[in-house]
């Protein structure tokens, strides 16, 4: 089951079928190895499982009254990806699994980086206009830039708790790959998650001591990453975006979002309770963009639209209940390499889910059930812990 998992972190930010073909292979290693019923009990008394119960609950139901359910039932569908989570509550019952898992992810980003900067020496070819690694179409900008963002948080903390002097060259290293990565990709929702969280960053090289040094060092490390050209490209063409958009020009990539979500709250005040149902959007969207030549959307480019228009306030309130449940246990265990990696992504997840409906989107949304697992397995870590040493005592006795 581990080397399923393993596979599932390491491909996460690589290939989607990979992913899935590791995620059957630790569903049918869990089912047949009888650990089904036990773990999903355990699991069940954890504070995830009632949210996650409504995340997959809630597409299914929206099907019922969605404009064409036809087109929501893939989505429904990708709810068995919510099992992934369920045996991550015994099989990371210890420091060194939990640990093996970030670093698969960590790889996973370290490989993808490697094919950006064969992209950007014109070795590999540009597939999307970006050095997008190995991601593809959905995930190019944004959501390249959140996990490597994630991917430096994480570095950073396992940088201060090194011990040895090559272990911490090696996270900082990782760490300046990641970030030159970052300035060519273009993302800006990962430019302000990284600016947001820079003082973490800065936090875990120098320590917590000195808020002051913190500060500074926060600022320049800013600076640094509006010295690449592609980033300063980014926020200036959002002003020029914005200032359209003020002219009545909404075809551009800010005047769209701002858009869609107008287009979005006015279908909420109609339907504020249930929602338009699953994979509504698109047709609201077509109905009222106000222009043929716009392009077509399924979504309104924010998590938590997403969930208020299609779900209505009670997939809202469970989709905040999942992410409030996930940063108070990360926050609780802030200073385990777990506990500090799921803090960490649930606050960029969320920072994402602002421009983007990071939920749909593959990688994200894997990871996503993969941290809510972690969550799970924290909170019941001990008696996870318990009952793994309880079969093994009777298997060797």
């Amino acid at each position: 089951m581990m080397s399923g998992y393993a596979g599932i972190f390491l491909f996460s930010t690589i290939a989607n079928s990979p992913v899935e073909i590791c995620g059957a292979l630790v569903l049918a290693a869990w089912i047949l190895s009888g650990r089904f019923l036990p773990d999903t009990r355990l699991w069940l008394k954890s504070d995830t499982a009632f949210p996650v119960l409504g995340m997959v609950l809630f597409p299914w139901v929206g099907l019922l009254y969605a404009p064409s359910p036809q087109d929501g039932l893939h989505i429904a569908v990708r709810g068995y990806y919510w099992l992934y989570s369920i045996p991550l509550v015994r099989a990371i019952h210890s420091r060194k699994y939990s640990n093996l898992l970030i670093h698969l992810f960590l790889a996973g980003l370290l490989l993808n980086t490697i094919s950006s900067f064969l992209q950007i020496i014109h070795i590999l070819p540009l597939k999307y206009g970006t050095p997008s690694g190995f991601l593809g179409i959905s995930s190019p900008w944004i959501t390249y830039t959140l996990l490597l963002t994630a991917g430096i948080c994480i570095a950073s903390f396992y940088l201060r708790q090194a011990v040895s002097f090559r272990t911490r060259v090696a996270y900082a290293l990782l760490i300046v790959v990641y970030f030159v990565t970052i300035g060519f990709v273009g993302g800006r929702s990962g430019y302000v998650a990284f600016i947001l969280l820079s003082p973490l960053l800065v936090y875990n090289l120098v320590g917590g001591k000195y808020f002051g040094r913190i500060a500074i060092i926060s600022l320049l490390v800013v600076s640094v990453l509006f010295t690449f050209p592609v980033v300063q490209t980014r926020f200036a063409q959002a002003k020029k975006d914005l200032v359209q958009y003020s002219q009545g020009n909404v075809n551009t990539s800010v005047g769209l979002r701002l858009h869609m979500w107008v287009v979005t709250f006015n279908e909420i005040k109609s339907h504020p309770f249930l929602g338009i149902g699953t994979n509504g959007f698109r047709s609201i969207w077509e109905r009222n963009k106000q222009g043929k030549a716009l392009p077509v959307f399924d979504h309104p480019h924010n998590s938590f639209l997403y969930m208020l228009v299609s779900f209505g306030i009670p997939g809202l309130a469970v989709f905040c209940w999942l992410l409030l449940v996930m940063l108070k246990t990360g926050w609780r265990a802030f200073g385990s390499p777990l506990g500090f990696s799921l803090f960490v992504f649930t606050l960029i997840f969320i920072i994402g889910g602002l421009t983007d409906t990071q939920s749909l989107v593959f990688p994200t949304m894997i990871l996503f059930i993969l941290f809510s697992g972690f969550a799970a397995a924290s909170e019941t870590g001990d008696e996870a812990l318990s009952i793994t040493q309880k079969k093994e005592e009777k298997a060797r006795g």
